[in-house]
């Protein structure tokens, strides 16, 4: 086998000296986690030259094993300072061993140090290195070790690391430094070469240049000559037609003075007619004005003074006679309860008077009657003898006698009281019935009334409903009639407006465009130099520019004077100038341009010409136009920004807080006849028509008396529900009541049957003990009884004791009797004074309520007939107001016809006026343009063809004067302009030239244009002849440097090229295996039984130029599955593709062994087996698997075994060794 066995001394968890093997084609490795297996794969990549940061230590040290504390433990009182890791290793082909190995010791400032050795020889890296090379152990590449976690690394890496694991297997990495100096050094000439080669085509170009110079030099003397004949000519032409012209104009004013009288004479005949018709119909508009504000005030007193004083009479009247109605029934009641009071009075009269003729017949019997036995004295003496001896016997019995009849009077008496409560109770449980049925009724007609009143209340507010409804829509017609009112209001002005602003720019437009043929320095009117950015901003722009859209533009300040003075003497109006030169313009706050979106600064959002910036920049400032008035807040108030804002809709807000307008648009352009404005007046009277009758359909208090009704019923809603609580409350303290007496009558008659069961028993034991002392007696009394011939003494005692107590009883009971019935009679008159004096109270009510309803009545009738005659005046007014509104109409009409004629007559007159003054400022404009020809023809020394008079001859600083006639009221002459005495020779021009055809100015001005143009293109430079010299000879010493530049970047490209030559064979050799392998592999690792074809998978490079510098995408379809990315792929399927990568990379330059890590950790059993069958098929003796895994479904298919555990005992790992292949049957 190539690699034999391990051989560790005190590495990591090994302690001491273990030799590990000896290992087979196919050695698994297998023990519990934490055994130690990892250890053994670093121990393996230790010895094999791999860094300790890889081997999951951060020091050399590290890695020495670290004595534990067991007692077993013999080494325990030192501390091992050295570790080695040998690894035994076969060449197959020669049969010779060779032993690796690779030191780590600790030197005495704890820092560790390792060294190598080949076969027990010391030896450096660099040829330890290339000993295992020979053997094709390629340390840099690791091809042959696959750590813990690797596999799913390899399957997530991204294409630039895949490249870079190819790179190194390949061994293009190792040329990597020696590309990339080349590279540099090619990149540096080649940059030496440009600048070269850019200087070289500089100079050419300067060379280049300066002949074109030369060349143009020349052209350019002749083409200024070519301009000067084009000028002449020019001007010539122009003159031509100036003089032309003035003739012609002269010629029209003297036609057009003859039309003037006849249009005076009309004018002044519809102007008296219209001034009669305005008065007239301003007239019957105060009629009108006032007819309608007396109808308005007479229903507004009818609304708001009668009317409610109506309502609440009526409200009055219904309250008194609910009054009145209350106060009989509470005079029924009384008189039926004093009735009732008096009739019980003589009931009890009555039993009065029977009782005292039985008290008076009681009194009459006591003195009549005597006892029937009487004793006489000396049988009286006999008797209280033998009675005092007769006590002094069986005095034990008669003291109980004694007490037993105490006993039984005080049970007697307290049953008595217990009656007499029971009956009380049985009284007032009759009275609470008697209530309990009151209350009940009176519950009952609570909530009758309660319901009726809400039937009565949901019917009013239904009918509040259906008024609000009403007066809803009542305010919704009239704000739509009212809105619809005031936009033919503003049409009808703006008719009116309209007529007039078109009169007024057609007078500003038609003076303006004379300044600007009287003065060349005349731009033009502000709005007319400008358009809006886009039609959205039309508004804001017009607002913001303001009163200086129809200021005039002028180009200096001297323009602006001799207009204003023009102006003065030519009576044309007045005018604001603003002089380009020496307006004030404050500079623009750029903060502002970034704000908020939706706002921008005005002067961004309008187009106009460079020239006139200053103008525009003048009259807009700094205000900003917003998208709404939102962000006009926003950014005015909330972030305090002291400037002014306008929004699209006109709306402005002013620096200092205060916000105006708010516009639909501008129509200042739109046109009004004379048709549309009579036709918006009649819509105007319709629309006042709909007005008045839609206001009289809900009277304005309609809904006061349904709140006050609705108010009313509310509160005996709420009195009579608080009546109903009330009454529910006392029904509920009753029901109470009667369970409480209920339980006490129980309880009561309870007691009563206790007290009987014990006088009983009382009574018992006194008849037992009465007939011990009454035999006793018997025997004292017996010849006592006998000769009073009695049966024994009890019966004389009790017969005259018995009598005793019969009279005092019945004494009792008569008197009680009457003294009962005389304070019954009493309490009784009492209550009948009470309700006398309730009848007096509730008579004296009834008449004060009658009459205040008499007086009440009385009232409403009143009201009821002024409300009548003010509806008749209303009606009679009505009447007027609609009478004076047809006259208005009428007047109107007659006004509006007669100003259209007097308009339409002065407009003819006007036009005749303006016509005459505007051909009179042409032929002053005319004459000052042809002025200006003579002067600049003598400043610029121009020769025109005279046939008479000197150019010498016109002034440089006079201005143009007319000698216009006197201004009258016939006529206007036209006006006379000087020649200066010159004619002009005009045979140079031909007879196409002499016609009044724009066309030929057109050509003269572009001819002239492109002369001029040409020339000032042209330029040229004096010196250009000399400058072509220098270049010439600048270029012979730069080529020199040119030449040497251009090998040294010529011999620099050819090494780059030979070492980018060797790195792309080295890569495309080792990517042309990998790729043409990796499919079998992945094939052969996803193959079944069921599924003999396999899986695909696959390599692809991103720069086939260069592949190092790019990535590589690989790519697996598992067998059975649509393709998907390797992200997508499940672990499992990522684990498979991940080794076959490795397996085809190993498969270049393979290495003798290979060692894997638990690479199954993801796999299920089905891929386990497919790995296990892959590594037991390709191992053998030239190529080696050392496998670490948990799976028994892995490593029973191995040849080996080499078993890692844990010693506690030993204090470290032990390992076992077990050969497999002789169990292979």
């Amino acid at each position: 086998m190539p690699l034999v066995s391990i051989e560790v001394l005190n590495f990591k968890s090994y302690k001491g000296t273990q030799v590990i093997g000896p290992f087979k084609h196919f050695t698994a490795v297998v023990g519990p986690n934490g055994a130690g297996k990892s250890n053994l794969m670093d121990a393996i990549s230790f010895v094999l030259g791999i860094r300790s940061g890889q081997l999951r230590s951060t020091q050399l040290r590290d890695l020495i094993y670290k004595h534990g504390d067991h007692e077993n433990d013999c080494d325990t009182t030192k501390q091992a300072n050295k570790a080695s890791v040998t690894a035994v290793y076969l060449d197959h082909k020669t049969g010779e061993e060779f032993r690796f190995c690779r030191t780590v010791t600790v030197s005495s400032d704890k820092s560790g140090s390792s060294f190598y050795s080949i076969n027990r020889k010391t030896t450096k890296w660099d040829d330890y290195q290339a000993a295992l090379e020979s053997h094709n152990i390629l340390v840099k590449a690791k091809n042959f070790l696959v750590f813990q976690g690797d596999v799913e690394a390899i399957a997530s890496q991204n294409p630039k690391t895949l490249c870079k694991l190819l790179d190194q297997i390949s061994g293009s990495l190792e040329l990597a430094p020696e590309y990339e100096k080349r590279k540099v050094a090619c990149d540096d000439a080649n940059k030496q070469f440009n600048e070269q080669s850019i200087k070289r085509r500089t100079i050419n170009g300067e060379i280049k240049d300066l002949k074109q110079q030369k060349a143009e030099i020349e052209k350019y003397h002749r083409l200024c000559s070519e301009r000067d004949e084009a000028i002449v000519h020019h001007l010539l032409w122009k003159l031509y037609h100036i003089e032309r012209q003035i003739v012609g104009f002269s010629k029209s004013i003297r036609e057009k003075n003859l039309t003037l009288d006849p249009l005076r004479a009309e004018i002044e005949e519809f102007d008296k007619l219209m001034t009669s018709a305005r008065k007239e119909y301003t007239q019957v508009t105060k009629n009108v004005l006032k007819a309608e504000r007396d109808l308005k005030a007479k229903e507004k007193w009818k609304e708001e003074e009668k009317i409610p004083r109506l309502m609440e009479c009526e409200e009055r009247i219904k309250h008194l006679e609910k009054k009145r109605f209350s106060e009989e029934k509470s005079m029924l009641n009384v008189n039926n309860e004093k009735a009732s009071k008096e009739k019980n009075i003589e009931s009890l009269k009555k039993d009065l008077s029977v009782v005292v003729e039985a008290r008076d017949a009681f009194y009459a019997r006591q003195v009549s009657t005597n006892p029937s036995m009487a004793l006489s004295e000396s049988q009286l003496k006999e008797y209280q003898v033998i009675k005092g001896k007769s006590l002094s016997r069986c005095t034990s019995e008669r003291a109980k006698v004694k007490k037993l009849q105490q006993d039984i009077k005080t049970k007697t008496d307290k049953l008595s009281k217990i009656e007499d409560d029971i009956e009380q109770i049985q009284n007032r449980r009759k009275r609470l019935d008697q209530d309990h049925d009151a209350q009940t009724n009176n519950k009952t007609m609570f909530e009758y009334k309660i319901d009726s009143l809400n039937r009565e209340l949901g019917k009013i507010r239904k009918q509040l409903a259906d008024t609000n409804t009403e007066r809803t829509r009542q305010a919704q017609t009239e704000t739509e009639l009212t809105e619809k009112l005031q936009d033919c209001l503003r049409k009808i002005t703006e008719a009116g407006a309209a007529q007039h602003e078109t009169n007024s720019e057609q007078r500003i437009r038609l003076m303006v465009e004379k300044l600007r043929k009287t003065f060349p320095g005349v731009q033009g009117r502000l709005q007319d130099l400008c358009t809006p950015a886009a039609r959205k901003h039309e508004t804001a722009i017009r607002i913001v520019l303001g009163k200086n859209l129809d200021a005039v533009v002028v180009d200096t300040q001297k323009t602006a004077i001799d207009c204003v003075e023009y102006l003065k003497n030519q009576r044309l109006g007045k005018a604001m100038f603003i002089p380009l030169d020496t307006i004030s313009v404050n500079p623009v706050n750029e903060r502002l341009r970034n704000l908020e979106k939706g706002v921008r600064l005005a002067i961004d959002l309008i187009k106009h010409d460079p020239i006139h910036e200053r103008a525009i920049q003048h009259a807009c400032g700094n205000t900003v136009i917003c998208d709404t008035l939102q962000l006009a807040r926003l950014v005015i108030y909330e972030r305090g920004n002291e400037l002014k804002a306008v929004t699209l809709d006109g709306t402005v807000i002013h620096k200092g807080g205060n916000i105006t307008g708010g516009v639909s648009g501008l129509e200042s352009s739109r046109k009004f006849d004379e048709r549309e404005l009579q036709g918006l007046k009649r819509v105007q009277e319709e629309i006042l028509s709909l007005i008045k009758q839609n206001s009289q359909k809900v009277p304005r208090n309609a809904d006061e008396s349904f709140l006050a009704e609705i108010g009313r019923l509310e509160n005996d809603i709420a009195r009579l529900k608080d009546e109903l609580l009330a009454t529910e409350t006392r029904l509920t303290s009753i029901m109470a009541e009667l369970k409480s007496l209920g339980q006490q009558e129980n309880d009561f008659r309870k007691k009563i049957f206790k007290g009987r069961s014990e006088l009983d028993t009382i009574k018992k034991d006194l008849n037992a003990t009465q007939a011990v002392v009454e035999a006793a007696e018997d025997n004292f009394f017996d010849s006592f009884c006998k000769s009073l011939n009695i049966n024994n003494i009890r019966e004389y005692e009790g017969h005259h004791l018995q009598i005793q107590e019969q009279r005092s009883e019945e004494q009792e009971r008569l008197e009680t009797t009457v003294s009962k019935l005389e304070h019954q009679i009493s309490f009784e008159e009492e209550q009948i004074e009470g309700l006398n004096e309730r009848q007096l109270i509730i008579a004296a009510a009834q008449k004060k309520t009658l009459q205040s309803l008499e007086a009440a009545k009385d009232l409403r009738l009143r009201i009821q007939n002024e409300i009548q005659a003010i509806d008749d005046e209303i009606s009679e007014l009505n009447s007027r107001f609609d009478e004076l509104v047809t006259s208005q109409a009428e007047k109107s009409n007659r006004a509006a016809e007669a100003k259209a004629k007097l308009s339409k007559i002065t407009k003819a007159f006007d036009d005749a006026l303006r016509d005459i003054s505007s051909w009179n400022d042409e032929i002053s404009r005319l004459a000052s343009e042809r002025l200006n020809i003579y002067r600049r023809c003598k400043i610029e020394d121009i020769s025109l063809p005279l046939k008479e008079g000197s150019i010498s001859r016109i002034p440089i600083d006079e201005t143009v004067t007319n000698n216009d006639p006197e201004e009258g009221e016939g006529t206007q002459e036209p006006v006379d302009v000087r020649d200066y005495g010159i004619k002009i020779d005009y045979q140079i021009l031909d007879d196409k030239e002499k016609e009044p055809d724009p066309e030929v100015e057109r050509n003269f001005i572009e001819a002239l244009g492109q002369l001029n143009s040409r020339i000032e293109v042209m330029a040229p430079k004096g010196k250009a002849i000399e400058k072509l010299g220098e270049a010439e000879v600048r270029l012979r010493e730069h080529d020199e440097e040119y030449e040497s530049a251009r090998k040294q970047f010529k011999k620099t490209k050819e090494d780059f090229n030979e070492i980018k030559k060797r790195r792309v064979e080295a890569f495309n050799k080792a990517y042309n295996h990998v790729s043409g392998k990796i499919g079998q592999v992945y094939k052969e690792l996803t193959s079944s039984g069921g599924d003999a074809t396999g899986g695909y998978a696959f390599l692809g490079v991103e720069n086939p130029d260069e592949p190092y510098l790019s990535g590589l995408k690989y790519n697996a379809m598992p067998p059975m599955k649509r393709y998907r990315d390797m992200e997508q792929l499940s672990g499992g399927e990522k684990t498979m593709a991940a080794l076959a990568l490795l397996f085809a990379n190993h498969s270049y330059q393979p290495s003798p062994f290979f060692v894997l890590d638990e690479v199954d950790a993801a796999l299920d059993n089905t891929n386990v087996r497919r790995i296990a069958n892959y590594i037991g098929e390709k191992s053998g003796e030239d190529f080696q698997f050392v496998v670490i895994s948990l799976k028994s479904s892995f490593y029973e298919r191995a040849n080996g075994l080499v078993g890692i555990y844990r010693d506690n005992d030993w204090g470290g790992t032990k390992n076992l060794t077990l050969d497999l292949d002789q169990y292979a049957d």
